[in-house]
């Protein structure tokens, strides 16, 4: 659970430095790529190589980006591309059916079967799938969405074998505040490298990395191998290590050393790191002990 939601668009690397040299609209077949660089999981240093290389871009993005079509439009200072629009340098990665870079709004946009990957220096995976994605690259802010019943993925994977993979109709992203909201059916996974599992899910998520802060709203849902914990708000404060629930008289149920409990109340607190429960206000419900049931007494 500390570790909610960390997405780094791969498409910020494709909206970066170009110039549009053209007097007129473009239209000829893009270059294909090279083959890939080495996996990621690199050494820092070599990964940093890879980034400081990537960014040194041609003229235009049709140099390094590989597609069907490429039409570049100079007065508008936009480039599209159309079919198996593709990009991969090792580090970064992105893949799509359709893509527009749009220099004057500082905007690069994807439609169909959109991909995007990258590995930081420390060997953190980042991965995007979605329908559509749009990304500022001079703000930090974007978007993902998906069409139809099939959500957009969202994984986050630490070199130590943690791991995070989110699901959404929708996500709106910060990367320079470090921001994300999931809407739509909403559901998080997060795995550490021992196996251990807790899942999160609600009508809207917002997690903030840098507390790290979370914030369930509508049908939230916090479950773990011992207990799980429902109401209509959930509010997750990392730095306290500490979980709230409240609206609609929280549910607690779940398990400990001596038996089983459901109990409900008017508000629910949580210490994540002990997993100790407190409930306060109207508090009603049933504990089962173990040792009472074997009891000669009962």
């Amino acid at each position: 659970m500390k570790r909610l939601l960390w997405l780094l668009p791969a498409c910020a690397v494709l909206g970066g430095c170009f110039s549009l040299q053209e007097e007129k609209p473009l239209a000829v077949p893009a270059p294909r790529l090279s083959a890939t660089q080495a996996a990621a999981g690199q050494k820092a240093q070599q990964l940093k190589e890879k980034k400081d290389k990537a960014k040194e871009f041609p003229t235009v993005l049709g140099g390094v980006v590989s597609s069907d079509r490429w039409v570049v439009y100079t007065a508008k200072e936009e480039e599209e591309f159309e079919g198996n629009v593709h990009y991969d340098n090792g580090t970064y990665a992105f893949r799509s059916d359709y893509a527009l870079s749009q220099r004057k709004k500082n905007l690069f946009t994807a439609r169909g079967h959109v991909f995007a990957r990258t590995t930081d220096e420390n060997g953190t995976l980042y991965t995007l799938q979605a329908d559509h994605a749009r990304y500022n690259y001079a703000t930090g802010q974007g978007q993902a969405s998906a069409q139809g019943k099939t959500p957009i993925t969202l994984t986050y994977q630490t070199a130590a074998g943690d791991r995070v993979t989110a699901r959404a109709q929708k996500a709106e992203f910060d990367t320079r505040q470090k921001i994300y909201i999931l809407s739509g059916a909403a559901f998080i996974t997060y795995q550490n490298a021992a196996g251990e599992e807790s899942t999160l899910q609600a009508d809207r998520i917002t997690a903030r990395q840098q507390d790290p802060y979370a914030l369930l709203e509508g049908n939230a849902e916090v479950k773990n191998a011992d207990y799980t914990l429902q109401a209509d708000t959930l509010e997750y404060d990392g730095k306290n290590q500490m979980a709230y629930a409240y609206g609609q008289r929280p549910l607690a149920q779940g398990k400990t050393e001596d038996g089983t409990f459901a109990i409900i109340a008017d508000k629910v607190t949580a210490q994540t790191a002990t997993r100790q429960i407190k409930l306060s206000g109207r508090v009603q419900g049933w504990a089962v002990s173990d040792k009472l049931n074997r009891s000669k007494t009962n």
